[in-house]
């Protein structure tokens, strides 16, 4: 199993790497992201789920560099994951972006676990109105401590209703070890502003319901 491990770690790095060394050198902008989420439960009282913070760059079709934390809504545990990867694919229909991310677990809860998350991102656009975007990434176990889980953050399709905002729905997912799949689809309404983003869920979740607001800055400055 540690063999198995190693060995998916090095290919991983070594295809990110040689993915790095041959994409072009451009003197494109360097575009700057911040990306915070919080989520909340709709039943009292009303217990916060989780807070997300994450910051990185686009240099062209690279995503470097890549940082950020989320907890749970406990003081006994937290993710610290850093990452890099780049665009694979993009035309007028579709984006697909790739990341790899090495996650650390901290805490009185976290029993030291690592992982690697292959990060995948398709966007997809359907007409000048609606458009689709999907995420998903595995944990990775780098430990005996740590387990195999899945993730599908977001699957959805928005519609934009004029300039500034877009309404839509879709489907999160989550999966521990050997349990069965947690379903949580989601309604959603998006308005943009000069002072970025901000995204608001309704999302169902086993024994209930939360809110969550995303909010995302983007800054480009050319070089």
């Amino acid at each position: 199993m540690k063999n198995a491990r190693f060995a998916i770690v090095i290919v991983l790095i070594y295809a990110l790497s040689a993915f790095a060394q041959d994409a072009p050198k451009t003197s494109s902008p360097i575009t700057s992201i911040l990306v915070a989420r919080t989520g909340i439960r709709t039943d009292a009282p009303h217990v916060g789920t989780y807070h997300y913070m994450e910051f990185f760059q686009l240099h062209g079709k690279l995503i470097w560099p890549d940082v950020g934390v989320v907890d749970y809504g406990h003081g006994n545990y937290r993710e610290l994951f850093t990452g890099a990867g780049g665009t694979i694919l993009s035309n007028k229909k579709i984006f697909v972006a790739e990341e790899l991310y090495f996650a650390q677990a901290t805490g009185s809860g976290a029993k030291n676990a690592r992982y690697l998350w292959p990060w995948t991102l398709v966007d997809y656009h359907f007409g000048p109105k609606l458009t689709g975007e999907a995420v998903y990434f595995p944990y990775i176990p780098l430990n005996q401590s740590a387990r195999v889980q899945h993730v599908i953050e977001r699957a959805k399709i928005d519609y934009a209703v004029n300039k500034t905002v877009k309404v839509g729905g879709g489907y999160g997912a989550y999966k521990y070890g050997d349990g069965d799949w947690q379903n949580k689809p989601f309604a959603t309404t998006t308005v943009s502003t000069r002072g970025g983003a901000f995204e608001f869920w309704l999302q169902k979740m086993p024994g209930g319901a939360q809110i969550q607001v995303r909010y995302t800055l983007a800054h480009t400055a050319a070089r």
